[in-house]
């Protein structure tokens, strides 16, 4: 685990490490909300997981907004928005915006709050592992280069 933390450290841009590093933190705490919420019955458990996973499967299509390779000259993994991502990121907020709006004819008032939360902790998981899916393969991929 150390190796694999270390190999991220040594070979990917600094601000595609903080980023994930955030997704990860604020979708801890959208993660815990969502299970108290849970609990205390405010929403039900079907409508939660059933919520989280196609925002997760959504999130991790998402990740693919931006663009992941190896930087030959930095000789780091790095990100970068393209024109396709523009587009997704685009129908992202816009979904993201509407998300009230488009659930509130099924839910209304805590519940409705609640399954926002579910949402948004799907989305953000999808696409930090995501995101860490193309790390890997690019980590992967560039191995001769990290040998030397």
């Amino acid at each position: 685990m150390r190796e694999k933390i270390r190999l991220y450290t040594d070979n990917v841009h600094a601000g595609l490490l903080v980023r994930q590093v955030i997704f990860l933190v604020i979708a801890a705490v959208l993660l815990a909300i969502c299970i108290v919420n849970m609990y205390r019955g405010i929403i039900g458990p079907t409508l939660s997981i059933s919520g989280f996973f196609l925002a997760g499967g959504i999130g991790l299509l998402m990740s693919r907004m931006f663009k992941i390779y190896w930087h030959e000259e930095k000789g780091k993994v790095v990100a970068h928005l393209d024109r396709q991502g523009v587009v997704l990121l685009a129908l992202y907020i816009s979904v993201e915006l509407g998300r009230k709006w488009l659930f509130e004819h099924w839910l209304t008032g805590a519940a409705l709050n609640a399954f926002g939360l579910v949402i948004l902790t799907g989305l953000l998981l999808g696409r930090f592992f995501g995101t860490h899916i193309l790390i890997t393969q690019v980590l992967t991929s560039s191995e001769d280069v990290l040998a030397d």
